[in-house]
């Protein structure tokens, strides 16, 4: 199957990139903005199309990468939207919740916010190819650093991180912050990749 890689998400694909991606991130993002559709308003509200490389067959997305930078990254939601969609006290808090997420992302590095691939597309090398098409990205900005994190339920990934030259560098537990955000995980392990 031939696909396509792209380095902004298209508009048509906005809906399906949501749906995907809060899939794929459900044990970070789920405890914190909810299962409801409020959760999918406030990252399609706040998507920034060209913080990712994408993956396209068939006229349908397949593979979404979301990346950070030191000028922001692939969602990044904002009080004022976080208040709509949760009302004052609600927003706050979990913005200050996503705060718990967040990676503070040096000049000379490529943070990976996220990654999802289509449960029926997955094992084909989307992934794979993603990372490849990042590391050719950061080469060509004079990257030195690509980095992200793994939780500790998702070992599939953090195998596949491994097997693409990410060293782990520093885990680090949730606790006591999981005793209010409850999150299904119960640690993150920051891994690393220098780039050439």
């Amino acid at each position: 199957m031939q696909c396509e890689y792209l380095c902004n998400l298209p508009d048509e694909f906005r809906v399906s990139t949501v749906r995907l991606y809060f899939n794929a991130l459900k044990e970070k993002l789920e405890p914190i903005l909810g299962s409801d559709g409020r959760a999918q308003e406030v990252l399609a509200s706040n998507i920034v199309a060209d913080k990712c490389l994408v993956a396209v067959c068939n006229e349908k997305l397949v593979g979404i990468m979301g990346i950070q930078t030191n000028e922001g990254g692939f969602v990044n939601p904002n009080l004022r939207t976080m208040m709509k969609v949760y009302g004052l006290f609600g927003g706050m808090l979990r913005l200050g919740g996503l705060a718990i997420l967040h990676h503070t992302t040096r000049a000379d590095e490529l943070y990976v916010d996220g990654v999802a691939v289509a449960r029926e597309m997955r094992s084909m090398g989307i992934g794979s190819r993603l990372f490849d098409l990042l590391d050719r990205m950061a080469s060509k900005k004079g990257i030195q650093t690509i980095s992200l994190e793994v939780i500790d339920t998702n070992r599939r990934a953090k195998a596949l991180y491994e097997n693409l030259g990410f060293v782990a560098v520093k885990t680090r537990t949730i606790w006591p912050l999981n005793m209010f955000v409850k999150f299904p995980f119960k640690s993150a392990t920051l891994m690393v990749k220098k780039i050439r």
